[in-house]
């Protein structure tokens, strides 16, 4: 599917649930660069795409080893990108849930180390100005929002 048609898409399905705009490419962009340039690695995350109708992972209740590949998920809007399918562009992002911790193992005798960027993580947040809800230890970053959702953000 080209870009333009999947964008006419994913527009389509967000009016149509009648979803509010939270995020821009700039928030997104933001986000991403700060992610690699002032966290000690990118967290891992869940994200849930307008058009898909269950989140990826599926589960991502504990803790993981993993880190996030943030390029993937909110793409490369360098001049020179192309629109595939591995590497979706932020538009079509409903929400992200972010782990900002992460289990490091210190080997197979000794229980792994939870390594937390947490209060790293929510000032980049604050100072990019990104609207979040802090959930159990994760943060939600809604790309869309319903009017529910929207009133519980942290601006």
């Amino acid at each position: 599917m080209d870009y333009i048609h999947y964008k006419k898409k994913v527009m389509q399905e967000v009016e149509r649930r009648g979803l509010t705009s939270v995020m821009n490419d700039t928030r997104w962009e933001q986000l991403k660069s700060g992610v690699y340039s002032r966290l000690p690695f990118p967290p891992a995350f869940q994200v849930k795409k307008v058009l898909s109708p269950k989140p990826e992972p599926e589960r991502f209740e504990q803790d993981v080893s993993y880190l996030g590949d943030w390029l993937a998920i909110l793409g490369d809007d360098s001049d020179d990108a192309q629109f595939c399918d591995w590497q979706h562009p932020a538009f079509d992002v409903e929400w992200i849930r972010i782990k900002p911790r992460r289990l490091e193992a210190r080997g197979r005798l000794v229980a792994d180390e939870l390594i937390d960027i947490e209060a790293a993580f929510v000032a980049l947040l604050q100072e990019c100005g990104i609207p979040y809800t802090p959930q159990q230890g994760d943060y939600w970053i809604y790309g869309y929002a319903t009017a529910t959702e929207f009133a519980q953000l942290h601006k």
